[in-house]
């Protein structure tokens, strides 16, 4: 909408403008042609009519130049310049291109267009090419060029004002872009980051799953005196790692594998250890009304990363504000993590990476993550599938 509505603007401002020049110009004419004929210039004479086509004609044309001021300028304010100091039909779109070719704040330009003006106004005057017939004196014609200055600059200083303008939005709006597009590659480091820690994490249970199923697959092979229940239990063992492996190794490809998304050796943290987290916290109403002992180890990994994170951004933007954490969701199904913290002075700037690791975490798994932050509650709302597809 705002693409199809700013040519139609500027096709009605563009009239506008020619419009006004054109009251103005006839204006400048009526006035011209009556004080000439007040102060004793002949009417009937076939001089004074000519002059007046003349006037009329390089109007006209001043008219239809004008149009081509921002195509080329310096060519149309010079050309209108000498059109204004001999028609008066054509001041007023001489002052429309001058202010025009103000807007570009190039002094040399600007001094050849107003020169021209000048001297051709000082030219007409001398030398008597007016309605009137006669030179004028030089008092008036001094008086006269006094006067043309004066409008001259204040013609240029309004131009010169809306080209600082027009330049300071533009400057405005790249600053605006420059901002935003090194807050999308930050965040692309991020998301980078948070997709090489979580297949790192992933890697290491994949790691152990394999050297149990390798154990196991050792004890079947060397060791003749396992009776059929304990072979059984180890084939089972090998079969549930072999496939959790494999799961996991999905994961660790599905993650490396998305365009668009310092850790320890030791096992990681699941919902299992939930309570160890919370215990480090403080003043977090935490409420759980759905039974994890099914949850896929995978889920409850990354259910606990940002559980984590939840808590860490409330602490972060809202320290000492009570915290909100309720756990639920369909056995078997779907887990549901809901995490909300009151905010007294929401940040103003760009959301922080945290928000960019939970968006991430989910999406690994096929889950969902939802954001809001309203003017006084921070919520966020995972949704994870309760073991991986």
């Amino acid at each position: 909408m705002t693409t199809s509505s700013s040519p139609r603007r500027s096709l009605w401002g563009e009239t506008g403008r020619l419009a006004a020049v054109t009251a103005a110009g006839v204006l400048f004419l009526v006035i011209n042609v009556g004080f000439s004929i007040d102060l004793g210039a002949d009417a009937d004479s076939l001089r004074f009519g000519g002059l007046v086509a003349l006037d009329l004609a390089m109007g006209v044309a001043a008219l239809v130049v004008v149009l081509f001021r921002r195509r080329a300028p310096l060519v149309v304010a010079v050309a209108l310049a000498l059109c204004g100091a001999v028609s008066s039909l054509a001041a007023p779109a001489a002052l429309l291109a001058l202010a025009s070719l103000a807007t570009r704040r190039r002094p040399g330009e600007i001094a050849l267009a107003v020169s021209v003006w000048i001297a051709g106004v000082a030219a007409v005057g001398l030398s008597g090419f007016d309605l009137l017939g006669r030179p004028a004196p030089l008092g008036e014609v001094a008086l006269l060029l006094a006067i043309l200055v004066v409008v001259l600059a204040a013609t240029v200083a309004v131009g010169v004002s809306i080209g600082a303008r027009r330049a300071l939005v533009v400057s405005l709006r790249e600053r605006a872009l420059l901002v935003e597009e090194e807050q999308r590659l930050r965040e692309a480091a991020a998301r980078d980051h948070e997709r090489t820690r979580i297949a790192r994490e992933m890697h290491d249970v994949l790691a152990h799953r394999l050297s149990l199923t390798a154990m196991h697959a050792s004890a079947l092979r060397y060791r003749d005196d396992l009776d059929d229940l304990e072979r059984a239990e180890a084939v089972e063992t090998v079969h549930e790692n072999a496939r959790g492996a494999l799961g996991e190794l999905r994961g660790i490809l599905a993650v490396v594998r998305d365009p668009d998304a310092a850790d320890a050796d030791r096992p990681q943290p699941t919902l299992a250890d939930l309570d160890e987290l919370l215990a480090a916290e403080s003043g977090v109403d935490a409420r759980i009304d759905v039974a994890l002992t099914t949850l896929d180890p995978a889920i409850g990994r990354h259910a606990y990363r940002i559980v984590q994170e939840c808590l860490t951004n409330a602490r972060r933007h809202a320290p000492g504000a009570p915290v909100t954490l309720h756990l639920a969701g369909v056995e078997g199904k779907r887990l549901e993590i809901d995490v909300a913290n009151p905010v007294s002075n929401p940040p103003s700037g760009p959301r922080g990476f945290g928000l960019v690791g939970i968006e991430e975490r989910a999406r690994a798994v096929g889950g969902t993550a939802v954001v809001t932050a309203g003017p006084a509650e921070h919520r966020v709302h995972v949704v994870l599938p309760w073991s991986p597809a």
